[in-house]
């Protein structure tokens, strides 16, 4: 059974159209409709995810986070800026069925303006047993609402149901510190738009929390 975090309690406020992009310089994203980030760790995608419930949530609209690996951390959303009080966080205990029934009765239910599907430590074998109908279930659930879905992977899960993917790839590492004392100081990550193919690519430089579009 999914566990369910209510971070603050939950306003219902009315949507709004203020999720138009992920950030400044990449493509916008439609409301209505299946968006996938697409990309290894450390190529940014969480980053992107957390900008994005920032966005949402500070223009008033309530978001909620499937969080199938339990890997999902509050402290560094708030820290980039999302509104905890507007946030449902469900837990999943690394088990992509319960993220799967999570998401379809979420969006069955409706009054969300942002739901985010993490699914980007499943197994790749583990989408083999997931029957396409499950994502046309989710297409047709979405679609005549304002709800954007996103979905973090690695690789396309939803497909042809997508009508948006981007593609994250790291090209460089900023080390700061000296060492052996280094942390990370900033990425730069190229997001390629494979979904529809006329996008064109955007430099981005990921830091710790958030990004910037170069």
């Amino acid at each position: 059974m999914a566990q369910v975090q209510t971070l603050s309690s939950l306003p219902f406020a009315p949507q709004s159209r203020g999720v138009s992009d992920l950030s400044n310089g990449l493509s916008a994203i439609p409301r209505g409709g299946i968006t996938e980030i697409l990309g290894h760790s450390t190529s940014g995608r969480t980053s992107v995810a957390q900008s994005m419930l920032a966005t949402a949530t500070r223009g008033g609209e309530v978001c909620a986070v499937i969080d199938t690996s339990d890997a999902f951390d509050p402290a560094s959303a708030l820290k980039c800026g999302a509104d905890l009080g507007k946030l449902l966080w469900i837990q999943c205990g690394h088990r992509l069925e319960t993220a799967l029934k999570s998401a379809d009765m979420i969006l069955h239910s409706g009054g969300f303006g942002l739901v985010l599907l993490d699914l980007c430590d499943v197994a790749p074998v583990a989408f083999e047993r997931v029957p396409t109908s499950c994502w046309y279930r989710f297409r047709l659930a979405v679609e005549p609402t304002p709800t954007v879905l996103l979905i973090l992977a690695r690789q396309s899960i939803a497909r042809s149901c997508a009508v948006r993917q981007f593609d994250l790839q790291h090209e460089l590492v900023h080390w700061g510190g000296t060492a052996p004392f280094q942390t990370i100081d900033r990425l730069d990550t190229r997001a390629t738009t494979r979904k529809p193919p006329q996008g064109s690519d955007v430099k981005l430089h990921v830091f710790a929390n958030t990004f910037t579009a170069i």
